[in-house]
């Protein structure tokens, strides 16, 4: 009999690691189990997260211990349920086993189409053209249809991955009746950033659908059942755009809140583009004027989806102040245009802005041919009324600090920085305290990168 024992251990040994399937031909959306399965005392098994490409949703581990003639014999099974989309070949994988290497043999998952004709649960992938332009806004909607009669207690919808895409989310609609369907519709926008055939993987619904099942008493009990809804496929031909990384139908346009400043004041200068594309793809503006102080602050982005793309606005704001007449350049935008099919490039017209020049009065002094004669004056200090004047400016002092004591001083209020800023550099250069808070207001404001 220990023979025998030791003629299964052998034959064991032989096969010690090996895989396998709950089911070998499912249909798409249908859940599925891996299982690696190996024998031995000490087992390591590989790390794995997606079975054929598509990602596992759960996992498991089953451990079995039994003695045959004295001997011991320890299997240990780890299970990985995935749900493939399509027919995929898996494996093998490596199972180390007592310090030694074991292969599994390779599988193959045979994925069937679920049959729409008479099912109640239906997703579609609608894209409305194949072959597109790098960066074009390409509108993808989803529509998913189910029996009304069935009570439908969650959804939980799964779009593709979009990889090498650019995903905003597309106009919102709410749910509505249609032959006997509740019908649900997710619209998204997605822009292509490279060039090439790309496959486009199918989404998914997952239905909860209440239904009676009678318990161990026969007692009718509700209990919610999960069933995955799987889409079509899709595939998109995106061609390279050559000379610009934008796509659609934009404006520009630069203005300002005036064309004439004092020398200590700053103009305010706002840049505009606006249409349809791929807003966020604008780089931020940068301008350069030789002896001017430029602070610029951060472009905001404004989109909303249409049924044809992203209608936006891009709007960046800057400030400028010099001492001298200055010119703000021309700004352009080129982008790939939708309407004429070619590249096109969009400028600002430059803007002159004059500077006022200090109007200060200069003493203005009297030339004569006259000997000038120097007048000398003498005054004369009485000593009591010096005495008399350092007590009362003390006193001042000391009723002045009592007052601070009693209530709290409080600096002139601002609406905000920038009403403070401005108010500052009408004083510019009077002292030294003002130059240095302008400074301070100015970086917070306009986060002056040097």
């Amino acid at each position: 009999m220990r023979f025998i024992g030791s003629i299964l251990l052998l034959i064991s040994s032989l096969f010690s690691a090996e895989a396998y399937l709950s089911n070998s031909s499912i249909v798409a959306g249908d859940r599925i189990v891996l299982i690696l399965k190996a024998e031995g005392q000490n087992i390591k098994f590989p790390d794995i997260s997606s079975v054929g490409g598509f990602k596992v949703v759960s996992t498991g581990m089953q451990q079995n211990v039994e003695y045959i003639n004295g001997n011991m014999r320890k299997s240990i099974e780890k299970h990985y349920a995935f749900m493939p989309l399509s027919s995929v070949d898996i494996g093998p994988y490596e199972i180390e086993v007592n310090g030694k290497k074991e292969y599994t043999k390779p599988l193959h998952v045979e994925v069937k189409k679920a049959d729409t004709t008479n099912s109640p649960f239906i997703l579609e992938m609608k894209i409305s053209k194949q072959n597109v332009m790098q960066f074009e806004a390409v509108p993808v909607e989803f529509v998913f249809k189910r029996d009304a009669k069935y009570e439908v207690r969650d959804l939980r919808f799964t779009p593709p991955m979009f990889e090498n895409f650019w995903v905003k989310e597309g106009k919102k609609e709410k749910p509505f009746l249609e032959n006997g369907f509740v019908v649900h519709k997710m619209n998204f926008i997605i822009f292509p950033q490279k060039s090439g055939d790309f496959d486009i993987k199918p989404a998914k619904v997952d239905v909860g659908v209440m239904s009676k099942n009678r318990d161990i008493f026969n007692m009718l009990t509700n209990q919610l059942n999960w069933k995955s809804v799987i889409s079509n496929a899709a595939s998109l031909h995106v061609k390279k755009l050559e000379g610009a990384t934008l796509y659609g139908d934009y404006s520009i346009s630069l203005g300002v809140d005036k064309n004439e400043i004092e020398g200590n004041e700053g103009v305010n200068v706002t840049l505009k583009i606006s249409g349809n594309g791929n807003f966020d793809d604008i780089d931020e503006y940068k301008i350069q004027i030789d002896g001017a102080n430029i602070y610029s602050d951060k472009p905001v982005v404004k989109s909303e989806p249409t049924t044809k793309g992203m209608k936006g606005e891009f709007i960046q704001k800057f400030s400028i102040s010099s001492k001298t007449d200055f010119t703000i350049p021309s700004l352009s935008i080129t982008y790939y245009d939708s309407n004429s099919k070619k590249v096109v490039t969009k400028s600002t017209k430059p803007i002159l802005i004059k500077v006022k020049k200090s109007t200060k009065e200069q003493p203005v002094q009297i030339s004569s041919n006259e000997p000038k004669e120097k007048i000398v004056y003498k005054e004369k200090y009485n000593s009591l009324y010096v005495v008399l004047a350092f007590i009362l400016g003390v006193l001042i002092t000391l009723f002045v600090m009592f007052l601070m004591r009693k209530k709290d001083y409080r600096l002139p209020k601002f609406k905000d920085d920038r009403d403070h800023l401005k108010t500052l550099l009408k004083r510019r250069g009077e002292s030294e305290e003002i130059d240095k808070k302008i400074i301070e207001l100015e970086n917070k404001l306009y986060k002056r990168e040097l």
